[in-house]
């Protein structure tokens, strides 16, 4: 079984992933809390604080793949605490997967990374990055340390610009923009299962949201390069079209 690391590994994305797909993939979560453990005994545990390189060093020995979620998610304060952290937590990850030999990391970017384009503008991936607060540049500099390893070392690095990932079950409301960078929870599960298994990718940056009608990022190379196949959209899960 593909060994995999999940950093973050106790927040909602990883344990939708986890809880899906545990007897797919040998699995380890690593976060610095770990308090409500819903996983089954073959995922194995971690409590670590990846501000800490040596702790890094050891999660990434003997693994295939490290899928990095783990960070500050705050797009509104602009606390000096986002950058420190983010930076230095993927900067120890990266680094840490490459010495270990890892074969592929998967980095949980943003579409903060772009939100400064109007609202109408459909973004791809060859377009200038414009974020719009603290967070989106430091989910910048996760992109351009991907960017570097995978050129330079012997790793493929794929970055996911993630939009409003979110659990139908959960929604309260949602304006035009949200709607059209909507990602259900099980097309980005199918997304990651692309991006770990797919052959032959050195470095990419792939835009992660659902099939909606209207949509705030371009998915082509999504579909094109790890056959992503998203099945939900917004406008119509939430009954919000117009015919």
């Amino acid at each position: 079984m593909r060994k995999i690391l999940i950093t973050g590994g106790f927040g909602k994305i990883a344990k939708h992933f986890v809880l899906s797909f545990n007897n797919k993939y040998d699995i380890t979560v690593a976060d610095i809390k770990t308090d409500n453990n819903t996983f089954t005994d073959n995922v194995r545990i971690e409590k670590v604080d990846l501000m800490n390189f040596s702790a890094c060093l050891t999660l990434c020995k003997g693994m295939d793949t490290v899928i990095h979620l783990a960070g500050v998610v705050d797009p509104v304060s602009e606390s000096d605490n986002i950058l420190e952290i983010n930076i230095k937590t993927t900067q120890n990850i990266f680094k840490a997967a490459v010495i270990s030999n890892c074969k592929r990391l998967i980095f949980a970017s943003s579409a903060q990374t772009i939100e400064s384009y109007p609202t109408d503008i459909q973004v791809h991936k060859n377009m200038l990055l414009k974020p719009k607060n603290i967070y989106g540049v430091s989910k910048c500099f996760g992109e351009a340390l991907a960017a570097y390893y995978a050129n330079n070392k012997a790793i493929s690095a794929i970055s996911l610009r993630i939009g409003a990932y979110e659990f139908p079950k959960d929604f309260t409301e949602m304006n035009a923009r949200d709607l059209s960078a909507f990602l259900h929870p099980d097309d980005f599960n199918q997304l990651l299962i692309g991006c770990i298994e797919t052959e032959g990718l050195k470095h990419e940056v792939l835009n992660a949201i659902s099939n909606n009608r209207y949509k705030r990022l371009d998915i082509s190379e999504a579909i094109e390069k790890v056959g992503y196949n998203p099945k939900a959209d917004a406008f119509e899960l939430f009954k919000l079209l117009k015919n």
